[in-house]
């Protein structure tokens, strides 16, 4: 019935799968198979799970973009972050912090930098190119199923042949076995043969290998009909989902050459070298184009996230005991199926998928069909043999010749070897090895180990350039050279002496305020005038005239 020597191998779920699995769904299911269950209610909490991880890491980069265009508008206020660059205080006087600050920026910035362009490199390497890898293993796998359902309609076209061969021999041979004895009907009490008994069993099972002929050709074609619209689908798909197109290739350039720009800006500023041709050009083309490069790449960050939620899901399998994606085909298949009596292509699906569990074995009817074979071979071998071993008698006793009968019983079991030969070709087809290794190699392998690992290495890629990214453009500043401005030493000190004389001023006003009447007329302030006096005493000096302003 199937394979007994070959030993399916189960799924082993991988790190990445499990670690996207724990992804958090905020409360709401992660099994995959609600998705296509009946009840919306299960399908609403498995798609909102999903969304609100795209919406969270979306949300997460759009409040940080918004906080950069608000710096940029602040402009001074904000200080570097607004994009302008450092100002230096040209005096030995100023914090020792504040002349460091830019020096501390630029190699975050350069930080940052490597961050994006050594993820970008794992963004292609360990991202893109397995997704290719695996579309590639997937087409392979396809093309591998389109040759077997190649070889199955042959060999379902040489069945029709030789099944058609064999019903016109088929009615034949029916016709004359029916009169294989006319004039003596109880042949088999006078020659103790019953002759008639094996011809009659000769023509039953002919005319069920007849009828069995027309149904499982029926019943193969619509099996084949199936497979190869479900091949043909899926390539579709895989020829519509190709990563390594020519906008991420794209994306990869930018986000590997455009930082290298910004390390050489960074480096002129460091060695004070004012060159601003290439300033303006980083300003004006170099980091809008690279802004924008961020923008969609955390977009495809936000959006892998859920991507690569959805494919763990699936191959970590629904339910409780998580079979892996071979339950999940299965389980995907009855809910949009539902239950169907005598369902094949169910079968068909569960046989390969379940690891060849017998109980699953779709090829009953060939099973069927070759006994039926067997059978008609041998009924058909007896009467042969019974007719040529008693022919003079035969002869003798029906008044006829039998050598059309053995010509026609002859050609029947010739056609009914190569039935049987190509009903065994059949089955070898089909056999568990060939079909599960293919169904290990396109799932297992290339859906569920390297689609998903790449999923993973193209969000966790994705994030961490998205992350250095921003804080690229948040410091920006760091590719202008600083700008060198007024000390603020000697305003400081000019400061502390209009604070003395101010307050000296403050307490002359009030005592004058509270020697002169309320309601009087306000009083200027007096002015000191010195004069060197003429006296010859020893208290010679200079002598002191308040004058008010009023009285000059």
């Amino acid at each position: 019935m199937g394979d007994e020597e070959y030993i399916s191998q189960p799924y082993l779920p991988t790190k990445s799968v499990i670690n996207m699995r724990r992804l958090p769904r905020f409360g709401y299911g992660s099994d995959f198979t609600d998705v296509f269950s009946s009840d919306q209610d299960s399908q609403a909490e498995y798609t909102m799970g999903l969304v609100l991880l795209f919406a969270f890491l979306l949300i997460f980069f759009a409040l940080w973009t918004i906080a950069i265009i608000v710096f940029k508008i602040m402009g001074e206020n904000s200080g570097f972050l607004s994009g302008r660059p450092f100002q230096i205080p040209d005096d030995s006087c100023v914090d020792v912090k504040s002349l460091k600050r830019p020096r501390r920026v630029r190699i975050t910035f350069l930080v940052a930098t490597g961050f994006c362009m050594a993820f970008t490199f794992l963004f292609v390497v360990m991202g893109l190119t397995n997704v290719n890898n695996a579309t590639t293993t997937m087409t392979e796998s396809l093309q591998t199923v389109g040759d077997l359902i190649s070889n199955t309609k042959k060999i379902a076209y040489n069945l029709r042949i030789v099944g058609s061969n064999s019903l016109l021999i088929r009615d034949a041979a029916v016709a004359e076995l029916d009169m294989i004895c006319p004039e003596n009907p109880d042949i088999a009490e006078t020659v103790g043969i019953d002759i008639t008994g094996i011809t009659d069993q000769a023509r039953s099972d002919l005319t069920d290998l007849a009828t069995f002929i027309n149904e499982g050709l029926a019943v193969l074609d619509k099996n084949l009909e199936s497979t190869e619209t479900f091949s043909k689908d899926l390539d579709n798909g895989l020829q519509a989902a190709q990563f390594w197109s020519w906008e991420f290739k794209l994306l990869s350039a930018g986000l590997f050459i455009l930082p290298s720009f910004f390390v050489v800006g960074v480096g002129l500023a460091m060695l004070d070298i004012d060159f601003k041709t290439y300033t303006n050009a980083l300003t004006y083309f170099f980091m809008p184009v690279f802004a924008v490069t961020i923008i969609v790449c955390y977009i495809v960050c936000a959006a892998m996230l859920p991507i690569s939620a959805t494919a763990a899901d699936a191959c970590i399998g629904g339910g409780v005991h998580h079979g892996g994606p071979d339950d999940t085909i299965l389980t995907v298949y009855r809910n949009i199926r539902g239950v169907v009596d005598d369902d094949n292509f169910l079968l068909f699906l569960g046989y390969y998928t379940q690891q060849c569990d017998p109980k699953y074995y779709p090829f009953g009817f060939i099973a069927s069909y070759l006994a039926q074979l067997d059978e008609a071979i041998r009924s058909t071998d007896e009467a042969g043999v019974t007719i040529a071993g008693n022919l003079d008698l035969l002869k003798q006793q029906c008044g006829r010749e039998f050598d059309t009968v053995i010509r026609l019983i002859n050609d029947m079991n010739r056609n009914l070897v190569l039935l049987k030969e190509q009903a065994d070709l059949s089955l070898d087809l089909v056999k568990c090895r060939n079909i599960n290794e293919l169904y290990i190699n396109t799932v297992h392998q290339a859906g569920c180990t390297y689609s998903v690992d790449a999923l993973t290495w193209v969000f966790a890629s994705s994030l961490v350039i998205s992350v250095s990214g921003l804080i690229m453009i948040m410091l920006r500043s760091s590719y202008y050279p600083e700008e060198y401005v007024p000390s603020s030493c000697d305003w400081k000190e000019g400061q502390g002496q209009m604070k003395s004389e101010s307050l000296e001023s403050t307490e002359s006003t009030l005592k004058d305020h509270t020697e002169t009447p309320l309601r009087g007329p306000p009083q200027a302030a007096p002015s000191l005038h010195l004069s060197q006096s003429n006296s010859n005493s020893e208290g010679e000096g200079f002598e002191v005239d308040t004058v008010h302003r009023g009285e000059m």
